[in-house]
């Protein structure tokens, strides 16, 4: 015998599964050799065995397995890590419900009634089925988890076995719950609820070890995995049979194993004719493939066989079908696979047909399982021929319908028909041969008679039809044939239909209900991982309204199976099938919607799958429930008077219970609850019963059935309801009365409903529909008198009763008098009117709340009733004359109607809560008593006017307070974006009736109530204050969610108010309106261009930049009205409106755009609309300004003027700065001398300038624009000269430099503010104040021009320049505080931080000067005069910002800027007796400068204590700055590193380039802007360094007692590192927009000279308290040397060459255009005007960005200190 290669297969009992090992991360060399290796021999077991075919032999060894090597495994992939995550919180989970299974709930104590009873039954069948449902999902599950497990680990779909593992871990939970209450239900009733809760513990124990073996890192062999999956289904069987619920008898299992168990035989069978074709096979490629098909095929059997195990206990669910199907799709996979092998091995026919015949085995096999689990899902019994015949007759006759028109289908379908209608005709015939009662086989008999006549007529029409196939005539016989022979099949067969028709019904809305409750499962699961709160509540919304409708389905399910031939029980199944669909599609659509909300995975997809499931169950229930409709339909009514005689039978029991006191309470019922559902059941009820009248009157009995089935069911809502009020209700009166009202309901009810069973029987017999309309009538009364029975509606009525028993004492004629004064009556009417509309808000709360808020609500309303008329007929007593009197007595008699409406509507409200019309009647009702009671408080106090008006207003407030509570409760119809609008504008009628009050008070108020008045005041102040908050709010609110039509309608009806002309009298002159104008056009225009910015970057914003520019044109068009009134002429201001209108219609488009493209954010099309709307814009706000230029040309280059000065001062700042830092350095060879006689030249004419432009402010339009653009040409050229001249003075002389331009400086400053005196000088009288002011500021002019000549011709002159320097500065003090002195209050605000941080450079300055005083060096006092002006500016500047502050109280504020004059004049003292000493020094007068630093000292610590009175109480130290800078620093480094990173990676080069004419201009940018990084990077490192070697030598303290004195050195480090990491970033930003053509040179340029500004401001922080000596400092020279060299002599030389370089192709640019010029007039003249049109526009843009800039500055500088700022920052 030749040896056999050793298969080693394992038989195991049937309680275990044949299994193959397979390892598939195995890896080594192939081996080449024979398969017929020597077999092992062993004496046998059991003796010699017999073989068979077909069969194997027991096995022989049992292979003892191993762990894998985990050595060679790979890392977990993500998909895995996530399973096991999902595992290991599922097991927590289990672990959880082992513990709560330890007992079973407490049950609340129950009565014996019959509605007690039936709770307990149904809780137990709802427990049961529940139950049931989680266990079915429970071994789908785990069926599923061995399914998806099965192949290799790198193909398995990780997120599906994690959603079995969240399905099995969330049903687990789930029925632990229902498990305790059944447990507790068994054991009340007498049976173990212990075996219960034991064998739900085993249960989840077996849960548990199979989740441990299914871990992704686990090394247990897959049996494991499998043997658990078993032990899983065998608990799950056990624990149904503790409940009751099996699913199929121990033999339906038992085929079941036994079927599954032939599989693997037959497989068996096929692995070894598999084996014999490895064999024979030589290609060893081919063997392997073989070998490895035959075990796949065992390795799917045994998978079959192990998935048989798990679910064979819920076999019933389709979902445990599908994983068994699911299991033999893979059998029959696999086995195709094996029979391809062998096919391509080898070619022996015989082989291959012992394969073939192996692979059908195993085929047949599988269809013999598949079978029977089929047979078991349609019900377990054939169908019989009377069901199938049926069915095909009715699909048939479908068809024949459907094919009109097509005679050849219709024939051929005929002949199926009369083959079918034959088949139920024999089988009819026999079911009467077998029949033993002749009355039933007489009516079989009958049945298949007229079965065969019809039968035969359609035949015939057939034959006809089939004759002439063309002729519709016979066709339509044929149909109507066919459509007899239906109704004949439906009558012969009708019981038979209707019962399988039930059957599917019972079976759908199982599937229905089981299928809602995992859905419900799944969505409790997935709630903590759900991301949208919105979407999880909008689905537990759903669950509760589907949760609270699957127990009637369930209770509908039992009673049909329990009653198959009840019809009452088929149409309650119907009635609960058809309740469930509607709540059950939302839940689906719900579940839908969450699903990408959650996060989870597995969640996700166990909610996904569970909805799918839901969705075609509740199809198919939707279909079943219809077609039992339709069979069942005829016996709706008699089944509704059924029900209801059964309900009024289960009262009278209640009734009984509760005489005996066994009347409890269901668990779940509370007073309120019951009252509450008894209300909408009777709603419910009432309009059920209407209905059912309609439906009687039209006489179609279908559906009036279907009306009386609703009748019914909200019957039996109401009689629970009430049960449960009588169980709560502890008064016997009360609960036997409520009893027997519902009762009555019920009797009338029933009779109602057999009334309509008589009224069908005889259609349109007036008779029958007048005792129909009785009966109806008597039963709406009753179910009144049911709902009166409610405690609070009680209560209610009796109030009802004392307001008409009061209302009485009104049908008097005659009205003693009380003998009260009328004053006494009058206020006693106040008070009591107060009370009642009091009593009237809280009764409207308490209609919402308990029935004892209405009880005690009602009861205080009708005492307050009773004492308010009583106090109103002691007012009709005082009335003069009888007219007065019957108004008295009428507006009582209102206020009694409109008190019984409100307490109506309350008693309405409070059986419905819920109902919105009931709402919107109390409100009115409420509304309606204060109205009354107004009119009546209005008649009797007319002596007073205003009195009521005030007292009519309080009481409606009051009114409204109730409905602010309840801001979820609709009181209109008005959409959001009508209710902003409504809001907005009633906030404006409400802020200005505020205003009026004030002001008509102030007016009338007597000196006596001067208190009064300030009370009122405040006030009235602190309400505008709130109605603005709430307008803004509101604001905010409409442009963050993209509604726009708040702000389109705000800017049209600010286009109205601006055009509808003359309003209130301006008080300002154009000249001022034309100013803000202009203010307020430029900062539209930079609203419009962030706009275009954030379309593309982030559109989020854009609501609240379309809001803010809707608030920008609003002021425009207000102060546009105002300069159109204010013009020279009408054309004029004509024109301006125009203009200003144009801009507000493009506005209005911008922002209707803004709010398309913010709700979608990438419609590449709204986006491109939003641009095009924003250049319209900005063109139309150059045509405004072009107006107003044209309405005043000299005032408008008067403000264009200011502006240019205001940026010639900003950057004589960052000159100063690089000044300060010793890098201003001189070009070439130059001496000052070079510049001096330019400089004198040019301010000789600024001189010049000056004088046109004061004359100009009373010349024409025409002279004054060319008196301001000849000034700021002229300091332009001023100040590039004085720069150059203190350059040339060399780095070495920093503060000569200093001094020289800060000469410069004070010329530029007094030259803006003479340019704007003289814009608001500009067409004034000569004694008008503004000409006052502008002589003075021309006298400054002068003064500062003289100055400067004096420093330019001293600087050179060793001897004097400190001198002249010290003068300059004295000066500069003395206009600083003049400035300081005025009332006019400043730009912006500072905090008393800041305020204090500038004293300390006072401080400093007076030190420097006592040192210059006593050394008399011209240095020295050129460096105290440069100190001292930076010094006192800034303590000005910030002294008279921080007492200014909204916060800081009047005495506060006026001693902080007494404190703050003394010190400056102390100063300036002390500086004019230093310039005495350097004139005339002597000891006398150097000993005196002790008293002079004494007196600032002293005046700085009064400034320092009212800078402390300024923060209050809220103040704390400063954290230690120290480590703040240092960190800073750091950042800023790495920010600039990150730019320049940025920068490389824009245009890659081989080797490094230089920036030199040789590159092109983006090369040049690139470079440039590289190297600027470079250098800058290494200067924040440096600087950095220098902080930290500044702490350790001592000279910055690193504790917090140092802070508030290093603060200022560590916050101004802090700045500049921020401003140049800033600055650079946005180098690096403008130097690649402008390589891409997305920028312009000119932003390139301004960024290159932020960096430079800033680059100076570093160094200037730096060296404020560094050691010259230092390494440190060096270092920070060095890089600053780098940064200089490298990029050209300092970062300002590299910012230069890029400047260069940018304007450079900006000029080659505008070269190459080529201009064409028109030949014709009429277009040269067109095209001159355009050319001007952009000369002027071009202009505007120019001095808006100038602007733009100088405010800017002004935010940067706000917090900077001494050390770092100069004079002028803050202007």
């Amino acid at each position: 015998m030749r040896n056999q290669p050793c298969w080693r297969t394992r038989y195991l009992p049937k309680s275990e599964s044949t299994v193959l090992q397979q390892q598939f991360n195995k890896v080594g060399k192939v081996e080449t050799g024979s398969v017929a290796l020597p077999a092992i021999i062993r004496s046998g077991a059991g003796g010699p065995e017999s073989f068979q075919m077909g069969s194997m032999p027991q096995a022989k060894q049992h292979i003892t397995s191993g762990q894998m090597h985990r050595g060679h495994m790979p890392p977990l992939t993500s998909a895995q890590q996530a399973l096991t995550g999902t595992i290991n919180s599922s097991m927590q989970a289990v672990q959880a419900v082992q513990a709560s299974l330890d007992e079973f709930d407490t049950l609340p104590p129950l009565g014996t009634d019959a509605a007690s009873q039936a709770w307990r039954k149904n809780k137990m069948d709802e427990s049961k089925h529940e139950i049931h449902s989680q266990v079915d999902a429970i071994t789908a599950g785990t069926a599923s988890m061995v399914n998806l497990t099965a192949g290799d680990p790198a193909e398995t779909d990780y997120t599906a076995v994690g959603c079995a593992v969240t399905t099995i871990s969330s049903n687990l939970t789930e029925m632990s719950k229902g498990v305790k209450l059944l447990a507790a239900l068994m054991e009340d009733e007498g049976a173990n609820g212990q075996q219960l809760l034991g064998a739900a513990k085993n249960l989840a124990c077996a849960v548990s070890d199979m989740l441990k073996t299914a871990q992704p890192a686990s090394t247990e062999p897959r049996q494991n995995l499998l043997q658990a999956a078993g032990n899983v289904g065998q608990t799950s069987g056990e624990l149904l049979q503790q409940i009751g619920e099996s699913d199929a008898n121990q033999q339906f299992q038992d085929m079941l194993m036994q079927l599954a168990k032939a599989v693997a035989n037959a497989a068996a069978a096929l692995v070894l004719k598999a084996k014999n074709v490895a064999q024979k096979t030589e290609d060893s490629a081919q063997q392997n493939r073989v070998i490895a098909a035959a075990t796949q095929c065992a390795l799917s059997t045994s998978q079959l066989v192990a998935c048989t195990r798990v679910v064979a206990p819920t076999i019933s669910s389709p979902v445990c079908q599908e994983q068994l199907v699911e299991a033999g799709k893979l059998v029959a996979k696999s086995v195709e696979g094996c029979v391809e092998a062998s096919q391509g091995a080898t070619n022996d026919e015989q082989l291959l047909r012992q394969v073939g015949s192996a692979a059908t085995g195993v085929t047949q096999a599988l269809n013999e399982l598949l079978q029977h689990i089929r047979q078991y899902a349609s019900g377990g019994q054939p169908i019989g021929r009377h069901g199938e015949a049926t069915d095909r007759i009715l699909d048939v006759t479908d068809n024949i319908f459907s094919s009109m028109g097509d005679a050849g289908e219709m024939v051929r379908q005929a002949r199926i028909l009369a083959q079918a209608t034959s088949d139920l005709v024999n089988a009819i015939k026999a079911d009467a041969e077998g029949e033993t009662d002749l009355e039933n086989s007489r009516k079989l008999l009958s049945a298949a008679k007229l079965l065969a006549d019809a039968t035969a007529r359609m035949v015939e029409a057939a034959k006809g039809a089939a004759a002439n196939p063309d002729s519709e005539e016979q066709q339509q016989k044929l149909r109507e044939a066919a459509e007899g022979l239906r109704m004949a099949t439906n009558a012969a067969a009708q019981n038979a239909i209707k019962k399988r028709l039930v059957n599917k019904l019972e079976n759908a809305a199982k599937q229905a209900a089981a299928a809602a409750t995992q859905t419900i499962a799944a969505a409790q699961h997935a709630a903590s991982s759900n991301k949208n709160p919105a979407a999880q509540q909008q689905l537990v919304q759903s669950c509760k309204v589907v949760a609270d409708q699957i127990p009637q389905l369930v209770q509908g399910v039992r009673g049909s199976q329990a009653q198959p031939d009840s019809p009452s029980a088929q149409l309650a199944l119907i009635g609960a099938s058809q309740n469930f669909l509607q709540p059950g599609a939302k839940m689906v659509t719900a579940a839908k919607a969450t699903v990408p909300t959650i996060s989870d995975q597995a969640s996700a997809m166990q909610l996904s799958q569970c909805s799918k499931t839901l969705a075609s169950a509740l199809a198919e229930l939707r279909t079943a429930a219809q077609k039992a409709q339709e069979a069942c339909g005829p016996l709706e009514i008699d089944n509704a008077l059924t029900m209801v005689r059964g309900l009024e039978r289960d009262m009278q029991e209640t009734k009984a219970s509760a005489a005996e006191g066994k009347l409890k309470p269901l668990p779940g019922e509370t007073l309120e609850k019951c009252s509450q559902d008894l209300g909408s059941s009777t709603k419910a009820v009432s309009s059920a019963i209407a209905q059912l009248l309609s439906e009687a009157t039209q006489g179609n009995e279908n559906y009036t059935g279907m009306a009386a089935r609703d009748v019914a069911q909200a019957l039996r809502s109401l009689a629970s309801s009430a049960r449960g009020v009588a169980a709560n209700t502890d008064d016997p009166h009360a609960r036997n009365a409520m009893l027997d009202c519902t009762a009555d309901v019920m009797d009338k009810s029933a009779s109602l409903i057999e009334e309509t069973k008589r009224a069908i029987a005889k259609p349109g017999d007036p008779d029958s529909q007048q005792r129909l309309a009785q009966v109806a009538k008597a039963v709406s009364q009753a179910l009144n008198r049911s709902v009166n029975c409610l405690p609070g509606q009680r209560d209610v009525d009796n109030a009802i009763r004392t307001v008409g028993e009061a209302s009485k004492k009104l049908l008097s004629d005659k009205f003693p008098v009380s003998g009260k004064s009328f004053q006494e009556a009058q206020a006693n009417l106040n008070e009591a009117a107060a009370g009642l509309n009091q009593s009237a808000n809280e009764l409207v709360q308490a209609s919402r709340g308990t029935t004892q808020d209405l009880s005690k609500a009602s009861g205080k309303f009708g005492q307050d009733f009773n004492h308010f008329l009583q106090a109103g007929v002691d007012m009709a007593g005082q009335s003069q004359s009888k007219e007065d009197q019957t108004q008295v007595v009428t507006n009582l008699k209102t206020i009694s109607m409109s008190s019984s409406k409100l307490l109506l509507a309350a008693k309405a409200l409070s059986t419905d809560p819920n109902s919105p019309n009931l709402k919107n009647q109390l409100a009115a009702a409420a509304r309606a008593v204060t109205d009354s009671i107004n009119q009546l408080i209005s008649m009797c106090t007319q002596q007073a006017p205003g009195q009521k008006e005030c007292d009519n207003a309080l009481r409606e407030l009051e009114t409204v307070g109730g409905m602010l509570e309840n801001p979820t409760e609709a009181v209109n119809d008005m959409g959001y974006s009508d209710c902003i609008d409504s809001v907005m504008e009633n906030s404006k009628i409400l802020g200005e009736a505020m205003a009026g009050i004030s002001h008509n008070y102030s007016v009338c108020v007597c000196p006596q109530a001067a208190h009064t008045q300030e009370a009122l005041e405040e006030s009235v102040q602190m309400m505008k204050e709130a109605v603005d908050d709430l307008a803004a709010t509101l604001s905010e609110a409409a442009s963050a969610a993209g509604a726009v039509g708040v702000m389109v309608n705000s800017i049209s009806q600010a286009i109205n108010k601006m055009e509808d002309g003359p309003g209130m009298e301006p008080e300002g002159t154009f000249v001022d309106y034309q100013t803000t104008m202009v203010k307020t056009a430029k900062a539209i225009a930079v609203t419009v261009q962030e706009m275009v910015t954030k379309s593309n970057t982030n559109p989020d914003e854009l609501g609240g930049l379309a809001n803010q520019l809707t608030t920008e044109f609003g002021d425009l068009a207000s102060e546009a009205r105002c300069a159109a009134m204010t013009a020279e002429n009408d054309e004029i201001g004509s024109h301006i409106r125009k203009q200003v209108s144009e801009l507000g219609y493009s506005c209005t488009g911008l922002v209707s755009k803004a709010g398309a493209l913010q709700c979608s954010p990438n419609d590449s099309y709204t986006k491109k609309e939003l641009i095009d709307s924003a250049r319209k814009v900005s063109e139309k706000v150059s045509h405004v300004l072009a107006a107003l230029q044209a309405g005043n040309r000299g005032t408008q280059a008067c403000i264009t003027a200011a502006s240019a000065v205001s940026g010639i001062i900003a950057d004589l700042d960052t000159t100063i700065m690089f000044a300060t830092a010793g890098t201003l350095n001189r070009e070439n060879a130059e001496t000052f001398a070079d510049h001096r006689e330019h400089i004198l030249k040019t301010a000789k004419v600024l001189v010049e300038d000056t004088k046109l432009l004061v004359s100009g402010a009373g010349a024409s339009q025409e002279k004054l624009a060319q008196a301001a653009q000849s000034s700021v040409n002229t300091i332009t050229k001023l100040a590039d000269v004085v720069k150059l001249g203190a350059a040339s003075l060399g780095a070495e002389d920093p503060e000569t430099q200093v001094v020289l331009i800060n000469a410069v400086k004070d010329v530029a400053k007094a030259l803006g503010d003479l340019i704007s005196a003289t814009k608001a000088a500009a067409g004034k009288p000569h004694d008008d104040p503004a000409m006052l002011q502008l002589k003075s500021s021309a006298k400054v002019m002068v003064t500062n021009v003289t100055s400067l000549l004096k420093t330019v011709k001293a600087v050179e002159d060793e001897a004097t320049k400190g001198t002249r320097a010290l003068e300059a500065t004295i000066e500069h003090i003395k206009q600083e505080l003049a400035v300081f002195s005025s009332p006019d209050p400043p730009p912006k605000t500072a905090t008393p931080e800041e305020f204090i941080r500038m004293t300390k450079g006072i401080t400093l300055a007076t030190a420097k000067a006592v040192a210059a005083g006593n050394s008399c060096r011209q240095e020295d006092v050129i460096a105290t005069a440069n100190l001292s002006r930076r010094a006192i500016a800034d303590m000005l500047h910030s002294c008279k910002q921080a007492a200014f502050h909204p916060e800081v109280k009047r005495d506060v504020q006026s001693r902080a800027l007494r404190f703050g004059s003394e010190c400056a004049t102390g100063y300036l003292g002390l500086l004019e007796h230093v310039l005495v000493i350097i004139q005339k020094p002597s000891h006398d007068l150097k000993q005196q400068l002790a008293h002079f630093s004494k007196r600032v000292a002293g005046s700085v610590t009064e400034l320092i204590q009212a800078a402390e009175a300024m923060k209050g109480t809220e103040w704390v130290d400063p954290e230690d700055p120290t480590v703040i800078a240092e960190n800073e620093l750091l950042g800023a480094a790495a920010a600039i590193e990150a730019a320049a990173k940025k920068l490389e990676q824009l245009k890659p080069r081989a080797k490094p380039k230089e920036a030199d004419e040789s590159l092109n201009f983006e090369e040049q940018i690139l470079e440039a802007a590289k190297s600027i990084a470079a250098a800058t990077s290494a200067l924040v490192k440096a600087a950095s360094a220098a902080q930290r070697e500044l702490v350790a030598q001592g000279k910055v303290g690193a504790i917090p007692a140092n802070a508030v004195d290093d603060g200022q050195w560590s916050q101004g480090l802090i700045s500049a590192a921020r401003m140049v990491a800033a600055a650079t970033n946005n180098l690096c930003e403008a130097a690649n927009s402008a390589v891409q053509g997305h920028a312009s040179e000119e932003k390139l340029i301004s960024s290159a000279k932020q960096v430079a500004a800033s680059t100076a401001q570093l160094l200037v922080a730096c060296k404020v308290k560094a050691d010259q000596d230092s390494q440190t400092m060096k270092r920070l020279q060095v890089s600053k040397c780098v940064c200089v060299c490298a990029a050209g002599n300092a970062v300002k030389r590299a910012s230069d060459n890029l400047v260069k370089a940018a304007q450079k192709a900006a000029f080659e640019a505008q070269d190459d255009q080529a201009v064409m010029v028109k030949s014709k007039m009429v277009g040269g003249i067109a095209q001159i005007i355009a050319a001007q049109e952009e000369m002027l526009r071009k202009e505007r843009e120019l001095e808006e960005a100038r602007k733009k800039l100088a405010m800017i500055r002004q935010q940067q500088y706000k917090f900077l200190p001494s050390e770092l700022r100069e004079d002028g920052q803050d202007q």
